[in-house]
């Protein structure tokens, strides 16, 4: 019978220990450079680490060392190890061989190995004791337990850590570019404005946008993660829900597609009109096999199992370095996350989207989200507040998010100046980190004319037509701009005789 006990000299060498220490004393000028990934913690044995933390400590302070100002100093501490060792013989010992500056360097990153297995290890131990000890109220709650003990680590290390000149070599990469284009890794939207101002989706990045109760956010989210699939249908979808029911979903999908309203494919009677019918069974005859969208209701999960669930989605459906977006409808408190004596409410949701964009970053793909806006967000009348002072709970996601935007209905008024034909609904951009091929650069101000004559400057916008639960881009303001000032020429352009008719 197999043994599941791990050697232990497998996690660690003495004699990498002693060649780096001997190194470093042969070479005290490569400390700056393994400074930046090496500490005490990555020597095993307890009498290396004393060694390396006196030398280190010397160095730091500019002091010059040498084997028998290191044993002093190290005497001069108290220190006394396990065993009788003459600490001035060790250091003579192993420094002895003539090792290099360039072989000091490499045995250090060798230690530092050492030290990542030790830690995987560790790691895995702590997971035993947590499958064997721990509480469980759930499937998800012990994979996202365990899995958060592996990332905990995992997610820290990284073989980049060090400082790079960004001129070094920017014009050699600049002309390859040219002379080799690059695929681009964009996630187009089915929004082909939004794309020319925003640049699409793109990975590593959260886009985020709030919404009253009831405004369409959902429906937006839908849209925009089921569009982007359309456009490359290579691209696998999660859509993680903190409310709705898959039949909920698929419901709405189904008018969506078919444009039949909503109430008759929920309570059937699609089936009693002919016309009802062909549109349903023509929409939805031949999706069954061509779309990978996925659905999971995450209502009453915390974010650590949420975190979990996209992680394991990833490397199980999509595959490591394959497309793949995630949407997320929507942050707000919920599953086990529970304001407390220390912790308010917007700290707790401020660190669920901290833990967004790390799974985002992680995944190398694009999250969707949605956060409620608070009652400055209500547009009755002219009273709505459009900037991101009116985002609920928590400012992280103007930190974190690459791009946010309020979506929200047009008022009679807003509906009367743009015109209906510029449809129902306005996505206001409050922040975006990246630019498309036609963005007019930061200043996202444009010049209207008012119904009384005057002039002002406002924000841009995108307008968007809803109708049963099915979205379709309008334009921009700037494209009501333009048609308002074809109209004031053409009224302009008018003959003298005309106007007399008038």
């Amino acid at each position: 019978m197999g043994s599941s006990i791990v050697r232990l000299d497998m996690v660690y060498s003495l004699d990498i220990e002693r060649s780096a220490l001997g190194g470093l004393l042969r070479n005290s000028e490569v400390f700056y450079e393994i400074d930046a990934f090496i500490s005490e913690n990555d020597f095993w044995h307890k009498t290396h680490q004393t060694i390396y933390s006196v030398i280190k400590n010397c160095l730091i302070k500019q002091e010059k060392i040498d084997k028998v100002l290191i044993a002093e100093k190290i005497k001069n501490l108290g220190i006394k190890f396990s065993t009788d060792l003459d600490v001035s013989e060790y250091l003579d010992n192993i420094s002895f061989s003539p090792i290099t500056a360039t072989q000091a360097i490499k045995y250090f990153k060798e230690l530092s190995l050492y030290r990542v297995r030790r830690e995987i290890h560790e790691i895995g131990a702590r997971i035993q004791d947590c499958v064997k000890q721990g509480e469980f109220t759930s499937f998800n709650d012990i994979i996202s337990k365990s899995d958060a003990i592996y990332n905990q680590t995992i997610k820290n290390y990284s073989d980049t850590d060090a400082p790079v000149n960004i001129f070094e070599d920017m014009f050699a990469l600049i002309e390859e570019r040219g002379l080799n284009p690059k695929s681009n890794p964009v996630l187009l939207t089915p929004f082909t404005e939004y794309n020319n101002l925003y640049g699409g989706l793109r990975p590593k990045n959260i886009y985020a946008f709030a919404a009253r109760a009831g405004q369409g956010k959902s429906t937006l989210l839908n849209a925009i993660a089921f569009g982007c699939h359309k456009i490359n249908p290579k691209i696998k979808v999660l859509y993680l829900d903190t409310e709705m029911s898959l039949e909920e979903v698929q419901m709405r999908h189904a008018a969506s597609l078919s444009g039949v309203p909503i109430h008759f494919i929920e309570s059937g009677d699609y089936r009693r009109n002919q016309d009802m019918l062909v549109k349903v069974r023509s929409a939805l005859s031949t999706i069954k096999n061509q779309y990978q969208f996925y659905h999971y209701t995450v209502a009453n999960k915390s974010i650590d199992e949420i975190v979990s669930i996209i992680r394991r989605f990833y490397y199980s459906k999509v595959g490591r370095g394959n497309d793949f977006l995630c949407c997320f409808d929507y942050v707000k408190m919920g599953g086990t996350e529970k304001a407390s004596q220390s912790w308010a409410e917007h700290q707790i949701v401020g660190s669920m989207i901290d833990k967004l964009k790390r799974i985002a970053e992680e995944v190398n793909a694009p999250i969707l989200t949605a956060i409620q806006q608070n009652r400055g967000g209500e547009a009755a009348g002219k009273t709505s507040i459009d900037d991101s002072s009116s985002f609920a709970l928590s400012d992280r996601l103007q930190w974190f998010a690459s791009y946010t935007g309020i979506f929200r209905a047009k008022t009679l008024d807003e509906i009367s100046a743009d015109g209906a034909e510029f449809g129902t609904h306005k996505l206001i951009t409050t922040k975006s980190r990246h630019q498309g091929s036609q963005a007019a650069g930061f200043s996202n101000f444009l010049k209207r004319k008012l119904p009384d004559g005057s002039e002002r400057y406002v924000g841009n916008y995108l307008n968007f037509d809803v109708v049963n639960f099915k979205i379709t881009e309008k334009g921009s303001l700037k494209n009501i701009i333009d048609r308002q000032d074809h109209e004031y020429n053409l009224k302009d352009d008018k003959n003298p005789n005309e106007k007399l008719l008038d």
